[in-house]
C-alpha cells in the first residue's frame, strides 16, 4: 500500500510539472522570470506591511520575538555564530535588528558598504564611531590601511573584539568608550532588542527607546580629538552611527574633521528632537564648515554646502530619515 501511494504521488507531481512546463512554453515564461516576479511580489508585500503596521506594534512584535529567541536558546547563550559569504560574526542572541538580519539573510549593510568603498583605497585610514559588532567595519578593515573602532556598549564591544579575532583583522585599534563633547562619564541605555540602538541617555525619554526595558549604565566618554591626536594622520572616512549622539560627538572632533575627506552620519529627526535635543541648524552648523557636498542616498541626490540647511530643514519637517548621509569635499559617483 505504501509503495502504491508513493508511486501515485510521484505520478501526480510529474503530471503537474508537465503542465507547468507547457504553460511556460505557451506564454513565454522562464523560471528566472517567475522567480523574479515572486521576489518582487514579496518585496511589495513587505513594503505594504511596513507602511500599515504602526511603529509601536512593530516594536512589540520585535520584543516578543527577542524574548522567545532568548528563551529557546537558553539563559547561558549570549551570542550566536553566523557564517556569511566571506566573514564570521558572533551576534547578540536577543538582537532583532543587525543580528537577526545576519542570521536570516547572511549579510548586512551591503549597499552602504559598497558606497563607502568608493571613498577608500588600500592606503586609507578610517574611523568607525559606533562600530557595533563590526558587520560593516570588519569588511572595510580588510580593504584599507588602518581602522579605529570605537564602541560604547560594553556588551557589544565584547562581540566586536570576538569578531575581529574570528576574521583575523590585524590593522585595528579598539576603544570601548563613548564619543562626545568632552571627557567624563555619561548615562548609557543598553537596548536589548536592537543592540545597535543603544545610546546616550535621551533628553526626552520616549517609550520608543525604553519599550524593551533596557538597563542604563554609566560609560566613560572622551572626545574624538583626544583619540586622534596625531595631526599628521589623514582620514579618508569617519563613519559615525551613534543613535543621536552625533551632535555631541561633532563638538569634540574639530581637529579630526579638518583632516578628514568624508563623513558618514545618520539624519533621524526624532534623534535630534529627543536624544540630543538640538535644532537642524545647530546640527548642520557643526558639519557645513568642513565639507563642500553631501550625497543623500535615500533620495539619490547631491547637494551643495549652500543648500544644506534648506534641504535638511525640509527633511526634518517631513520627518524623513537617512541612515547614512555622505559629506565630502569632492563629488564621487555612487
Amino acid at each position: 500500500m505504501f509503495i502504491k501511494i508513493v508511486e501515485t504521488n510521484k505520478n501526480e507531481r510529474a503530471t503537474a510539472l508537465k503542465k507547468v512546463k507547457h504553460l511556460y512554453k505557451k506564454f513565454g515564461f522562464t523560471a528566472g522570470m517567475l522567480k523574479g516576479s515572486l521576489a518582487e511580489g514579496k518585496k511589495k508585500v513587505r513594503t505594504i506591511i511596513k507602511a500599515v503596521i504602526p511603529p509601536f506594534i512593530k516594536r512589540k512584535i520585535a520584543n516578543s520575538l527577542s524574548l522567545l529567541t532568548s528563551k529557546l536558546n537558553g539563559k547561558n547563550i549570549t551570542g550566536l555564530l553566523v557564517q556569511t559569504e566571506k566573514f564570521r560574526f558572533v551576534v547578540g542572541s536577543e538582537d532583532m535588528s543587525v543580528g537577526r538580519t545576519l542570521r536570516i539573510k547572511g549579510s548586512y549593510g551591503d549597499n552602504e558598504f559598497k558606497r563607502i568603498s568608493k571613498l577608500l583605497s588600500n592606503e586609507s585610514n578610517v574611523i568607525f564611531v559606533g562600530t557595533h559588532i563590526g558587520a560593516i567595519a570588519i569588511p572595510t578593515a580588510k580593504n584599507v590601511k588602518s581602522c579605529i573602532f570605537i564602541e560604547a556598549n560594553p556588551q557589544t564591544f565584547n562581540l566586536l573584539t570576538t569578531n575581529i579575532f574570528l576574521n583575523e583583522v590585524t590593522n585595528t585599534t579598539c576603544k570601548n568608550v563613548a564619543i562626545g563633547e568632552c571627557e567624563g562619564e555619561i548615562n548609557f541605555v543598553l537596548s536589548r532588542v536592537n543592540s545597535g540602538g543603544s545610546k546616550r541617555e535621551p533628553a526626552v525619554k520616549d517609550n520608543m527607546y525604553y519599550y524593551d526595558k533596557p538597563k542604563t549604565i554609566k560609560v566613560p566618554m572622551v572626545t574624538l580629538d583626544s583619540i586622534c591626536s596625531d595631526e599628521s594622520e589623514i582620514y579618508d572616512l569617519i563613519f559615525m552611527d551613534i543613535e543621536g549622539s552625533e551632535f555631541f560627538a561633532l563638538q569634540g572632533m574639530h581637529n579630526a574633521l579638518l583632516r578628514t575627506n568624508a563623513l558618514v552620519v545618520e539624519f533621524i529627526p526624532h534623534h535630534l528632537r529627543n536624544v540630543s535635543n538640538c535644532s537642524v541648524e545647530d546640527f548642520i552648523g557643526l558639519i557645513s564648515n568642513y565639507f563642500n557636498y553631501c550625497y543623500v542616498p535615500s533620495k539619490d541626490v547631491y547637494i551643495d554646502t549652500d543648500d544644506f540647511l534648506t534641504f535638511f530643514l525640509k527633511m526634518f519637517a517631513a520627518d524623513e530619515t537617512d541612515d547614512g548621509l555622505i559629506f565630502t569635499n569632492k563629488k564621487v559617483s555612487f
